[in-house]
């Protein structure tokens, strides 16, 4: 398998034109959103339409399989409108915010415009696809519910667990179960992938709140929230650092050996192993988007060195 990164730049195209595409038909969607929609990095329909050519053993993914990957992605972008303004975020995708530019009434209804796109998108191909869907975006809301209101009354380690798990690991594990499915696959693989795709997830938001946490004085624009939970969870440490770099290689290895684990039930397990390296390349792309130079205390969980910005 080629470099994660390097995948994600073959298929941002075909993923973009097909967003495109689905926003222009019948002018579902005001063109002024569109910006936001094209723009992204495209890890959760990359991670789909990775495990789809994995398990398909096809360079070029179908149009089930692409046009899933994209509805992955158009239910994210919904979220971050409305994240942006929950957070009071300025800046999305290196433009203002859409609530800043088009006025937060309006942005609400952009934003259940684009919900409404996934579904058109997955209906086609079944029942069950609109059923997961809907499931995960009801996980998510729950997610976001916990982290700003409060939650349930747990642990720190348990709420913040539980907290990642619904408002970031969901829609990984459905984009997982998603690639599978498209690929034929039958409900043991499946489930396996959206195990496996929870803690990818999982761990991507725990490298973004870990980003954040170390960005510049003045460059993190969200509120508290599942950072200082994630800080709560290492109070009283010896070496914040070391301590936040522990649960990020615990989450990563962790998906990882789920999924090395699951293969081995499976012939011929080539097809399921290099997954635990995609884990990483997403962790390792996250955590560069703004760690200041100095990472070397989370090279644990990548191998090779941190990206580079």
């Amino acid at each position: 398998m080629i470099p994660f990164r390097e995948y994600l730049e073959r298929i941002r195209p075909a993923v973009n034109c097909r967003i495109e595409e689905a926003a222009n038909g019948g002018g579902a969607i005001d063109p002024g959103v569109l910006p936001l929609l094209i723009g992204g990095k495209r890890m959760r329909a990359g991670l789909l339409l990775r495990i789809h050519a994995g398990l398909a053993r096809t360079t070029v993914p179908t149009r089930q399989a692409l046009d899933l990957a994209c509805a992955v992605e158009l239910a994210h972008a919904a979220s971050l409108i409305l994240d942006d303004m929950l957070d009071g975020d300025t800046v999305r995708r290196g433009a203002p915010s859409l609530h800043l530019t088009r006025g937060e009434g309006r942005a609400v209804l952009d934003a259940v415009g684009i919900l409404a796109l996934p579904y058109v998108l997955a209906a086609p191909y079944g029942a069950g696809y609109v059923t997961m869907l809907a499931s995960a975006q009801q996980s998510m809301a729950r997610g976001v519910a916990w982290e700003m209101l409060g939650g349930p009354e747990l642990p720190a380690a348990e709420l913040y667990d539980a907290i990642i798990a619904r408002k970031t690991g969901c829609l990984f594990s459905l984009a997982a179960a998603w690639g599978a499915m498209a690929a034929g696959e039958e409900e043991t693989v499946v489930a396996a992938f959206a195990g496996f795709g929870l803690s990818a997830g999982k761990a991507m938001q725990i490298a973004d709140d870990i980003a954040d946490l170390h960005a510049p004085a003045g460059e993190s624009q969200s509120r508290p929230g599942s950072e200082a939970l994630l800080l709560r969870c290492v109070s009283g440490s010896n070496g914040t650092r070391q301590a936040l770099g522990r649960i990020l290689e615990r989450e990563t290895d962790g998906a990882a050996a789920r999924i090395a684990d699951a293969g081995r039930q499976r012939e011929p397990p080539e097809a399921w192993e290099p997954f635990g390296q995609v884990v990483r390349d997403i962790v390792g792309l996250t955590i560069a988007r703004e760690m200041p130079g100095d990472a070397t205390g989370f090279r644990v969980v990548c191998p090779g060195g941190l990206p580079q910005r």
